[in-house]
């Protein structure tokens, strides 16, 4: 029994380091896993609406090369078209001198014969100019057709209206000074910032310094509210925007939805 009691006070126990093991196991794989939530955060942020604008832009690319080969085509068949024409005007010319000469030869020795041989030229050239006259036209038609479609196709498309911000309605929480904050599928707009125009990414904006120094601005500011214009990709961006204006700077808040993606137009307010 004394043997056993000395045997086991000199063993090491490794519970602690396996404790210790765990918790550094557990804390990696808690940064991993938040790492890899704010990274997918900020890619279905940024490039959802770019990359449906991109898939459309490249389809309307690739059916305009479509166009312009089927259209250089037809410029070739509309040149042997222009030939073609020319050849008919030959061809008149020569009926009429076949005619002259059909009247020469009635006069001659045999005239049946003669007359026959240059009637049957005559009716072939006839087939062969309306055969012309007939194909003609559908070729003509559908190239204006095609010509048409691809100068629709490369028309810049006009610009979308700009949205004027009315001042009624906006104010309803009775603040004298208002400062605008842009919220879009890529992240916010600080429309009035002192330096000009700021653009944040979502993923930055609650970290972000600039935005901390906007909203302390903002919060300095006797009787003021933040107006989130809100286009409608942008509902993301402003929840992020909003909770840190409302949660941390405790400040009043206001929104507005954007209709379009046309130019916001906020000359109507003077602070």
């Amino acid at each position: 029994m004394a043997r056993r009691a000395k045997d086991s006070s000199q063993g090491v126990s490794l519970f602690p380091f396996m404790s210790i093991l765990a918790c550094l196991i557990g804390i990696l794989t808690l940064m991993i896993s938040v790492m890899m939530q704010v990274q997918q955060m900020e890619k279905n942020g940024r490039t959802e609406e770019e990359m449906a604008r991109a898939t459309k832009n490249r389809d309307l690319q690739i059916q305009a090369k479509e166009l312009e080969k089927k259209i250089a085509e037809l410029d070739e068949k509309l040149k042997q078209d222009k030939s073609t024409v020319s050849a008919m005007a030959k061809i008149k010319e020569a009926r009429i001198a076949l005619t002259m000469k059909l009247k020469e030869l009635e006069k001659a020795k045999d005239p049946k014969l003669t007359d026959a041989q240059l009637q049957k030229q005559v009716e072939n050239m006839k087939k062969e100019v309306e055969a012309l006259k007939k194909e003609r036209p559908p070729l003509a038609k559908r190239l204006e057709e095609l010509q048409a479609e691809l100068k629709k196709r490369k028309e810049t498309p006009k610009p979308k209206e700009s949205v004027v911000v009315q001042p009624r309605g906006v104010g309803q929480g009775g603040a004298r000074n208002l400062f605008f904050v842009e919220c879009n599928s890529t992240g916010i707009v600080l429309r009035d910032a002192k330096d000009g125009e700021k653009k944040l990414s979502t993923a930055a904006i609650k970290t972000s310094g600039v935005y901390a120094k906007y909203l302390d601005r903002v919060k300095k500011t006797e009787d003021s509210m933040v107006l989130f214009l809100i286009r409608k990709s942008g509902n993301e961006a402003f929840r992020w925007a909003a909770a840190t204006a409302e949660l941390k700077y405790k400040l009043s808040t206001g929104k507005l939805p954007i209709p379009n993606d046309g130019k916001i137009d906020l000359s109507l307010f003077k602070r």
